[in-house]
C-alpha cells in the first residue's frame, strides 16, 4: 500500500484510484476558487496526478471537464481506460433543488458515466436510478465491466449507508441489489472497492474495528465472513476508501491519522 501523501492540513484528498496507464485520480478540496456555503469548505473536484516509474506523483491537475460548481468524485475507471463512472452532487446557496436532467435533488449524490474521447472525459450521463430522495456515491466498476458497487442510503437497506451492486449490459443497468448483512450493519458502509478476483474491500463503522471507520474485506460468493483488514491499515481514526492497481502492484487509502489532513 502506498504511503506517499498528496494532502496537507488545509485541504482534504481522498478516494485514490490508479488507472493501468499509471493516472491516479482522486477528489480534492484543493480548488479554492469554490465554497460550500453549508461548512465554508471548498467543493470537492476531481484532480489526477502520474505516478512515475519510481513511484513518486506528479504535480496534480484539474480534471476540468468533469468538474462542476459543486462537489465532484470520487471516480471509478474501466480496464482498458475508456469509460468513467464518478459520484456528483451539488448544493447552491443553501436552497435545494430538483435537477430536471439527472433526476437528484441539489444535496443529494448521483452516479454519472463519461466516455474517454480523444483524451477528454466526454458525453457525461445520469444513471438511471440515481433519485431525489437518497444519494448514490463512491463507484467501484468490477474488472469485467458488468457489475458496479457503490453505496447508497436507498430504501430496502440495513443501515445509514450500505454496499449495493447493478449489474450493467451496455447502455442498461438493472435493479440495484443490497449485499446483504454479511457486509451491511445500521452503522455506515462506504467506498466500495472489488478486485479481479471478486474480494470486496469497504469501510465500516458498524462492524467491530480499531475505532471510526476500518477497511474490510469479504470474498464475495462464499461463507466467510467480513474480516477486518488490520494494522498499519486500520488505527484508531478514520480509515477508508482502499483501493489496489494489480497490473502496479500498489494500493492507496485515505485516512485522517496524524499527520494527514
Amino acid at each position: 500500500v502506498a504511503a506517499t501523501s498528496l494532502s496537507s492540513k488545509e485541504q482534504s484528498d481522498f478516494g485514490a484510484f490508479l488507472t493501468n496507464d499509471n493516472t491516479l485520480y482522486f477528489s480534492s478540496t484543493r480548488n479554492h476558487k469554490k465554497t460550500d456555503k453549508w461548512n465554508n469548505q471548498p467543493y470537492l473536484d476531481v484532480f489526477k496526478s502520474i505516478r512515475n516509474a519510481n513511484g513518486t506523483l506528479s504535480e496534480p491537475t484539474e480534471v476540468s471537464e468533469l468538474n462542476s460548481p459543486f462537489h465532484d468524485g470520487p471516480v471509478a475507471i474501466s480496464n482498458d481506460g475508456n469509460t468513467m463512472f464518478f459520484a456528483r452532487d451539488g448544493h447552491s446557496e443553501g436552497q435545494y433543488q430538483k435537477s430536471k436532467s439527472s433526476n437528484t435533488k441539489i444535496g443529494q449524490q448521483g452516479l454519472y458515466k463519461a466516455v474517454n474521447v480523444n483524451g477528454k472525459w466526454s458525453n457525461i450521463e445520469a444513471l438511471p436510478f440515481n433519485s431525489i430522495d437518497y444519494s448514490v456515491t463512491n463507484p467501484s466498476l468490477s474488472s469485467d465491466g458488468k457489475t458496479l458497487y457503490f453505496a447508497s442510503n436507498m430504501p430496502g437497506g440495513i443501515g445509514e449507508s450500505d454496499m449495493w451492486k447493478v449489474e450493467i449490459n451496455g447502455t442498461n443497468y438493472g435493479k440495484p441489489e443490497n449485499k446483504g448483512q454479511k457486509v451491511n450493519t445500521s452503522g455506515k458502509e462506504n467506498f466500495p472497492f472489488i478486485t479481479d478476483d471478486s474480494t470486496l474491500y469497504f469501510a465500516s463503522s458498524g462492524k467491530q474495528g480499531f475505532g471510526g471507520l476500518d477497511v474490510f474485506k469479504i470474498k464475495l460468493n462464499s461463507s466467510e465472513e467480513a474480516q477486518n483488514v488490520g494494522k498499519p491499515l486500520n488505527t484508531e481514526k478514520d480509515d477508508f476508501s482502499f483501493s489496489f492497481n494489480k497490473k502496479e502492484n500498489v494500493g492507496f487509502f485515505s485516512s485522517n491519522r496524524n499527520g494527514t489532513d
